[in-house]
C-alpha cells in the first residue's frame, strides 16, 4: 500500500471479547439519510444546495451515468449520512481528500461538514497537519510564482470582485500555497479541480470563516475507506481513488479486519465487494458482530 495512504480506524470497543456491551459506543456516525423526489426544475447542483452536498456526490451515491440527466419523481439517495474521521484532540479541522469532504469539530456534539473541492490530480492537495495562519474577507489574488512558471504564464493579480478565484474569503493554512476559501466557481465543489487550495461553497465559506480562529489545528488526510462499528453492525464507507494512492481495496478491508481482530467470518462478501465495486460514498453494512448478553 502506497505510504500516503491511510483508513480511518473507528472503532470504541477495546477488544472483540465474548460479551460485548454497545451501549457505552460513541456514534462513530454523523448525519443521517435523506431521500429527495425529483421535481419539475430540479438538477443535481440546486439539489445538492438544499442538502449541502456536492452534485458529483450525489450522483456517485446513486450511480447516474449522467448527472445531467435526472428523470422526473425519482427519488435519490443523498449522501447526508457519513463516518467521521479520526483526529487528534486538538484538531478542529479535518480535510480528506477523496471524500471531497472538510469536517470542523466546533465541540463533541457541534460538528459542521462542508463540501469541498481540491488539488486536479496533477496539481495535488498536500496531505499533512496545519495551522490557520491568516483569515482575508474580500482578498486580492496574487498568482504565486511557482504556479506562474508551470503555467507558463506572466504572474497575474485579480482584485476582490466576481472575477477572484478565491470568493469573499480566504483561510490561509500554514501549508506552503494552500489556503480554504470561497469560490466564483461553485460547481467545482465535489471535483479535483484547484491548484491544490481547498475550495467551499460561499455560504459555507463564510460559515466556516467566522468560526475558526487564528492557530486552530487540523491535517488533510487521503482517506478514501473509512471503517467503523456502531451497534454490532460494521461499516465501510468507500470513495473514489482520485489520485491513485490504493494498491487493493479488498486486501486493505481484510488487513484491516485483522488488525480488528475482526473474524472476517463475520463480514458478508456480497456486501462487501458491491460496496467496493460502487464505491457510493455511503456507509454500507458489511457485516455484524453478535452482541452477547450474560
Amino acid at each position: 500500500m502506497h505510504r500516503g495512504l491511510g483508513v480511518y480506524l473507528v472503532l470504541y470497543v477495546i477488544c472483540f471479547l465474548p460479551v460485548t456491551t454497545f451501549s457505552e459506543e460513541k456514534n462513530p456516525l454523523w448525519g443521517r439519510i435523506h431521500v429527495h423526489q425529483v421535481e419539475k426544475g430540479d438538477f443535481l447542483y440546486k439539489i445538492g444546495l438544499l442538502y449541502n452536498c456536492s452534485y458529483p456526490a450525489i450522483s456517485r451515491a446513486n450511480g447516474l451515468s449522467n448527472s445531467n440527466e435526472v428523470r422526473l419523481g425519482a427519488k435519490l439517495t443523498m449522501p447526508t449520512l457519513m463516518v467521521l474521521p479520526v483526529r487528534a484532540n486538538d484538531e478542529t479541522i479535518v480535510i480528506n481528500i477523496p471524500e471531497f469532504r472538510l469536517y470542523h469539530f466546533r465541540s463533541e456534539t457541534d460538528i459542521r461538514v462542508y463540501p469541498i473541492c481540491v488539488g486536479l490530480t496533477t496539481w495535488k492537495t498536500p496531505t499533512g497537519p496545519f495551522e490557520i495562519a491568516n483569515k482575508v474577507g474580500n482578498p486580492t489574488w496574487y498568482m504565486n510564482k511557482e504556479m506562474a512558471d508551470k503555467l507558463h504564464v506572466k504572474k497575474e493579480v485579480i482584485p476582490p470582485g466576481p472575477l477572484n478565484p478565491l470568493g469573499d474569503r480566504w483561510i490561509g493554512t500554514s501549508l506552503k500555497h494552500i489556503g480554504i476559501h470561497s469560490t466564483n466557481q461553485p460547481m467545482s465543489i465535489g471535483r479535483p479541480l484547484s491548484h491544490g487550495c481547498v475550495r467551499l461553497y460561499p455560504d459555507g465559506a463564510k460559515e466556516l470563516f467566522e468560526a475558526v480562529s487564528l492557530k486552530n489545528k487540523g491535517k488533510v488526510v487521503y482517506e478514501p475507506i473509512k471503517l467503523a462499528l456502531w451497534q454490532g453492525d460494521i461499516y465501510l464507507e468507500v470513495h473514489e481513488d482520485i489520485y491513485e494512492e490504493v494498491d487493493d481495496y479488498k486486501k486493505e478491508v481484510m488487513r484491516l479486519s485483522r488488525v480488528l481482530g475482526l473474524n472476517q467470518d463475520l463480514l458478508d462478501r456480497s456486501a462487501l465487494e458491491t460496496a467496493l465495486a460502487q464505491k457510493r460514498g455511503i456507509p454500507t453494512v458489511i457485516g455484524k458482530v453478535p452482541e452477547i448478553r450474560e
